[in-house]
């Protein structure tokens, strides 16, 4: 059943999505509206929100009904005039522009990069213990896909701090809260990337083979902008999603030490850990699709011209796929079946490398870190998108045998 909320001053609203309250504890808010419904239109946003799991998954198999094209964001991107071409696009100009990537993120082009990887995990590792007592956010959150994505895509970013405004703003410029300033970094990012960036990249890499060659069959368009936010998205979305991941996993350790034991002692668990904290701790809260004509989803009729929000974290932890949603649990059976990185055909591209960078890391924390510890009063980002932390002070108490 669904039900149609009346929502009067939407700013103050409980039922509201983008309230303080709500984006305060996401999840608590998520229970709340879970009583009226998976699906639930609250006039005061004029948004459609889709939080059950197996709704949320119907709309986004559903490309026909549920486009991208129209926007995936709340807000319609103005002065980005430029489409990210994976994800605001539809069959079949989607099918093509991916197809021509996509032979990058296979299996055995991922393991080709693990040696790298490794080798970064193992230093953050190592620097998190030499510090014993650090800001998460800026030791492991960011440092992890920072050097990632340099060896994925060629690209070295002028600072770390420049990158992580810039693929923050990514998503933060067309939110409810966006502002004039979100959408001038993200300006910048791209023009930098342009000017600056693809010149300095190294003959062999991702970024190359997208903007010199048009991907691996060709067909990435040579005029206009195509071949260079199909590379700009993939760079400054994986910074921010792994990031965010990454700091809300080792927040859940800290409230969770009998887990972190637990990896600890079956590091064969590992793999499984990396699908719970996705569930767990999913980056983005929701992503966005438009109707174009009149449209369905457990009972509720969407007129033409909606905006919709699939709540992925929200179906990420919906009792009915999940029993015992709020326990982390990393033995869980279904983990992988959440839905941090979407479904259907705009399922990430990037999966693949998030998860290889998530699964070193741990293995290298593993290895190195009895237990987190709480040092200071954590800070959860502004972003009404990507539910991630500012600061996260943590203290690490080494594994035996391993110095501080």
């Amino acid at each position: 059943m669904t039900s149609t909320i009346s929502v009067t001053d939407a700013s103050d609203s409980d039922l509201d999505p983008y309230s303080p309250r709500a984006q305060a504890d996401p999840h608590a808010f998520y229970d709340r509206l879970r009583q009226h419904g998976p699906v639930v239109y609250v006039p005061g946003r004029d948004v459609w929100l889709v939080f059950g799991y197996a709704q949320a998954v119907a709309v986004l198999r559903n490309h026909a009904d549920f486009v991208s094209g129209d926007g995936v964001t709340f807000n319609v991107p103005s002065t980005r005039t430029e489409r990210y071409p994976l994800i605001e696009n539809d069959p079949p100009l989607h099918d093509r522009i991916r197809r021509s990537v996509q032979p990058s993120f296979t299996k055995r082009a991922i393991e080709s990069f693990a040696p790298g990887v490794e080798n970064a995990a193992s230093e953050i590792a190592h620097d998190a213990v030499e510090l014993g007592e650090f800001d998460a956010v800026e030791v492991i959150a960011r440092a992890m896909p920072d050097q990632a994505m340099t060896l994925l895509t060629g690209i070295t970013p002028p600072s770390a701090e420049a990158l992580a405004d810039w693929s923050d703003a990514t998503s933060r410029g067309e939110e409810p809260a966006g502002t004039q300033q979100h959408s001038e970094s993200v300006m910048e990012a791209l023009t930098w990337l342009a000017t600056e960036g693809l010149p300095a990249m190294p003959a062999h890499c991702l970024g190359r083979l997208i903007v010199d060659s048009g991907g691996h069959d060709g067909r990435l368009d040579e005029d206009g902008s195509q071949r260079l936010m199909t590379l700009a998205s993939m760079w400054l979305a994986g910074i921010d999603s792994t990031g965010a991941l990454l700091g809300n996993a080792i927040d859940a350790f800290v409230d969770h030490p009998d887990q972190w034991d637990l990896l600890r002692s079956r590091p064969d668990l590992i793999p499984n850990a990396a699908e719970e904290l996705l569930r767990f701790g999913a980056p983005f809260k929701a992503f966005f699709r438009r109707t174009r004509t009149t449209a369905h989803v457990d009972g509720a009729e969407i007129p033409a011209g909606a905006r919709v929000a699939v709540m992925l974290a929200a179906a990420s932890r919906d009792p009915l796929q999940f029993p015992d949603p709020h326990r982390l649990d990393i033995t869980r059976e279904n983990a992988k079946s959440h839905l941090a990185f979407g479904n259907g055909l705009h399922v990430c591209l990037g999966s693949p490398f998030a998860r290889l960078e998530v699964v070193s890391l741990l293995a290298e924390l593993a290895r190195r870190v009895a237990r987190f510890e709480r040092a200071g009063e954590a800070r959860r980002s502004p972003s009404q998108t990507v539910h991630k932390f500012d600061t996260l002070p943590v203290r690490v108490v080494p594994a035996e045998g391993e110095s501080k």
